[in-house]
């Protein structure tokens, strides 16, 4: 109801006048809901009139903008705000669509939040990519790609559900016909992706996410030292549940280290970081040193 009144006025905006028949078959309903529906929005104080006779029709007053009458100011810049958000994910069209609505509404988009995808300086976010993927989702087309995981490559044919940005990475949602259950799949380990013209019926989408992303590894509680030219990496990385300062450095506690990720990572640290216990971890560090060194040696 309330979107078929919205719908009205739109049209009403669009169009000098229209006919309580025009309108009906736009919006595929009969003309006496139509008429009804033209009684609610005068009710609501819409500057919505009728003029009868050969060349009447329903009108709205020329200088008329949606008010707050049917959204609130508060809406309005909520709808509008959340619609220029997703521009960072936006074609042509849906910019164009956001300038329609800035105008429908009389007034622009309060520019206070901002998301940027690529990393500083380097443009690493692939719009192309993600485009051929938000189109599959919308027209219920399979996707085909190869797929990078744990050292192994295998081709994937999918049926997309939703585009999910998590963890600093976009993933795809989709039904995976390999396994025949539903996965996320990172986009940048996508290699050869394309969009089949085979389509599928709408998914049904299980009530409970599966879990196949999360870490099923052991964790442990670490201690680690990061020299202080460092330390702003660990505050952003590490999630530390306890810091010390010291003269030179920063010792952080990680209470939920995790055995997959946390020596490769403390590698990427370079000199600047000592783990301090547990001393397992810490033996396992003095070993991949050591086997690089072999590597670089010979």
């Amino acid at each position: 109801m309330v979107g078929r009144l919205f719908q009205i006025v739109y049209l009403l905006m669009e169009n000098e006048q229209l006919s309580a028949r025009e309108l009906a078959r736009r919006l595929e309903v009969s003309v006496r809901t139509i008429n009804r529906d033209i009684e609610k929005l005068s009710e609501a104080r819409i500057p919505i009139y009728t003029t009868r006779g050969r060349d009447g029709g329903i009108s709205l007053l020329p200088e008329y903008v949606l008010n707050k009458t049917v959204l609130s100011e508060e809406e309005k810049s909520g709808i509008l705000s959340s619609m220029r958000l997703m521009g960072t994910v936006a074609y042509d069209d849906e910019k164009e669509a956001l300038q329609r609505l800035e105008d429908f509404f009389g007034e622009a988009a309060q520019d206070w939040v901002e998301i940027e995808l690529d990393n500083w300086g380097e443009g690493s976010f692939d719009k192309a990519r993600f485009g051929q993927l938000k189109q599959a989702v919308l027209t219920r087309k399979k996707v085909t790609f190869d797929y990078m995981k744990q050292g192994d490559v295998s081709h994937r044919k999918v049926r997309p559900a939703k585009l999910v940005f998590r963890a600093q990475a976009w993933y795809l949602y989709a039904f995976c016909e390999k396994r025949q259950d539903f996965r996320y799949f990172k986009l940048r380990r996508m290699n050869h992706l394309e969009v089949t013209d085979e389509r599928f019926a709408p998914l049904a989408l299980p009530k409970e996410e599966p879990k196949h992303y999360v870490s099923h590894t052991k964790t442990f509680c670490a201690e680690v030292a990061i020299d202080k030219c460092m330390a702003y990496r660990a505050f952003d990385e590490l999630n530390p549940t306890h810091v010390i300062e010291k003269a030179d450095c920063f010792v952080f506690t990680i209470d939920d280290a995790d055995e997959n990720w946390f020596v490769t990572h403390m590698l990427s640290y370079g000199q600047y970081a000592q783990i301090l216990s547990p001393a397992d971890i810490r033996d396992a560090m003095i070993h991949v040193i050591e086997e690089m060194a072999e590597k670089y040696r010979t």
